[in-house]
């Protein structure tokens, strides 16, 4: 954009105040950065800061107003930005230091490639790998208003078990104490002095873990200058890490710093992409993707599922009798009853409205019944809370088994539909299959 469209409108406002704006709805005009100055919508904005200083702005517009969880997303977007920045900045330093040799890329490399948190600790493993020999790192992570750290993970290499029990350390959770993890994060600097263990008293971690150790380095794990982690290795043999050593791997976790940080955005944002917002489960394109994946699955091992297709009864007269808050907390709480019943292996969404679905894997159509027996049951149970009194609401469902109703996913779930329509039509709060539908759709017939 030119500097006219830059110093205009809601990004003129940006550039002058430097503080995040939302607007509800914008006017004519506000919105520079469209060649037809007529787009018009709800907007929000973030400066783009680093280190106090103003890098650029991060807009976004739509129909639908954002909140303030929209803002959220949007300034941690923006932190994203300033560490990849950041990130390339220190691989230009690396380009310009001592150390360029190929093994220190292949390791910086391996962390860029990197995604979800499973992904980066084990890559940070590896790095650290192409720098030295070691034979136990461990990754902990820092929540700074809790004040506590949690092994996010583990690697003893063979032969080095005797060292470090890593089935001591898998998922511990510690305060802040006086061991080296805690002092490197609040000090924001490594420890031990010269990575050699000499008549250290301080536990690493905790008291009742104990590490045996030649050599020993616990780096922090810095993200903007903040430690959001520690980054621990040990060897058995003495001065293993000298100083070149600790020059690379600090830039190593640096890198694994900002990995980690794309990784916890990735979750994030591919779990906001993926879910229902106000329920949790999932939503409905994903689960149109994951109902296709399990009945391929099932196609292709030769065994049973089912689909369950569910509706609130009477959802309307609620929101009308107690307000749509009271209404969304109705769907929160079936949404719970659904998360119970189901198996992890099961698929639990929002299909749509007060309408959920669930698919059961490897279920046939007597296991599919009971379960929705279970749910209907459970949802009647519910207790809800208003401010006219607590009230119950019921739950009709129907069922649409694989492959014996259909082995095609459209005609599954429209097939569940004229199952669950046949329940609400004969009275509503029961569970009806789609074969119990044609039965009676052909005795209706005969008669």
């Amino acid at each position: 954009a030119d500097g006219r469209v830059a110093a205009a409108g809601a990004v003129g406002a940006l550039l002058r105040d430097g503080v995040p704006l939302v607007l509800a709805q914008t006017r004519h005009g506000q919105l520079p950065y469209y060649d037809d100055g007529d787009v018009m919508g709800a907007f929000v904005g973030v400066p783009v800061m680093e280190g106090g200083h103003l890098r650029g702005l991060l807009c976004a517009d739509r129909v639908a107003p954002f909140d303030d969880r929209d803002r959220e997303m949007l300034a941690s977007a923006a932190d994203q930005i300033v560490r990849a920045v950041q990130s390339e900045h220190v691989f230009r330093a690396v380009e310009r230091a001592k150390y360029e040799h190929e093994r220190f890329y292949h390791a910086s490399a391996m962390l860029c490639r990197a995604l979800t948190l499973e992904q980066v600790t084990e890559t940070a493993f590896e790095a650290a790998a192409q720098i030295i020999d070691y034979d136990a790192a461990v990754i902990t992570l820092h929540d700074r208003e809790a004040r506590s750290h949690r092994v996010a993970s583990v690697r003893v290499n063979p032969g080095a078990e005797h060292l470090l029990r890593a089935d001591s350390l898998a998922g511990l959770e510690f305060r802040d104490n006086t061991g080296l993890a805690s002092m490197v994060v609040k000090n924001r600097h490594y420890l031990t002095v010269g990575g050699e263990v000499r008549d250290v008293t301080a536990p690493v971690f905790t008291k009742k873990i104990k590490v045996h150790a030649e050599s020993l380095l616990v780096l922090p794990l810095l993200s903007a200058d903040e430690a959001i982690g520690t980054f621990t290795l040990t060897s058995r043999h003495k001065l293993r890490f000298g100083k070149d050593v600790r020059e690379m791997l600090s830039i190593i976790a640096n890198q694994v710093a900002v990995s980690l940080q794309n990784g916890m955005m990735y979750k994030k944002m591919e779990f906001m992409a993926t879910t229902d917002g106000l329920t949790g489960l999932t939503n409905h394109r994903t689960f149109q993707d994951r109902f296709a994946d399990l009945l391929e699955r099932a196609g292709r091992h030769n065994y049973k599922s089912a689909m369950l297709l569910c509706d609130v009864d009477h959802f309307k007269k609620v929101n009308d009798t107690y307000g749509h808050p009271v209404g969304d907390e109705v769907l929160r709480r079936v949404a719970r009853v659904l998360q119970d019943v189901a198996r992890k292996i099961d698929i639990t969404a929002r299909y749509g409205g007060e309408e959920f679905a669930v698919v059961l894997e490897a279920t046939d159509l007597d296991g599919a019944v009971l379960v929705a027996e279970r749910i209907r049951s459970e949802v009647g149970k519910m207790q809800i809370e208003s401010d006219k009194g607590p009230f119950q609401v019921t739950m009709s469902l129907g069922v649409a088994a694989f492959p014996d109703d259909s082995r095609e996913r459209a005609t599954l779930i429209e097939r569940a539909d004229h199952a669950l329509y046949h329940a609400k039509e004969s009275g509503r709060n029961r569970v009806v299959s789609y074969q119990a539908f044609v039965a009676s759709r052909k005795a209706r017939r005969a008669s």
